[in-house]
């Protein structure tokens, strides 16, 4: 299914201190982080809470994260979100970057991730992000 970018719209949005966090009328959560924001174990575990709050406990969210250039994160939050009870609530997490330092971290996340139940994959254009999220979503 592929969905024009422009033709989703926000029913809901929640600020924290390294995001902001939309829920799209598509079944999609977007997580758009702050430029140059170092992420914490805090901020992690804070977005997992407040995600968590929102799973209905039958439809797991499908996330697509666009992250920013200059960003930074903990080895503590990095390792923390590739813990399998992290992605409990999660089906699949498109991430979206086009640089190398954040390509590599996230290569890092992915790796551990691939024998989850939660799918994860990292794209370079929103587009094909958000198609293959959507290829998840349940009818």
């Amino acid at each position: 299914m592929t969905i024009d970018t422009s033709t989703y719209s926000v029913i809901e949005s929640h600020l924290d201190r390294i995001s902001c966090i939309e829920f799209w009328d598509i079944d999609i959560v977007c997580i758009k982080l702050k430029e140059e924001v170092h992420i914490e174990l805090e901020d992690i575990k804070a977005q997992r809470y407040f995600l968590s709050n929102k799973y209905d406990g039958y439809n797991k969210h499908l996330i697509l994260v666009e992250t920013n250039a200059n960003g930074s994160i903990s080895k503590e939050a990095r390792e923390f979100s590739a813990k399998p009870e992290m992605n409990s609530t999660t089906k699949a997490t498109a991430i979206i970057s086009n640089s190398l330092a954040d390509r590599i971290l996230i290569n890092f996340i992915v790796k551990f991730t691939k024998n989850y139940e939660v799918k994860m994959k990292m794209f370079e254009n929103k587009q094909k992000a958000i198609d293959w999220l959507l290829s998840f979503k349940q009818y």
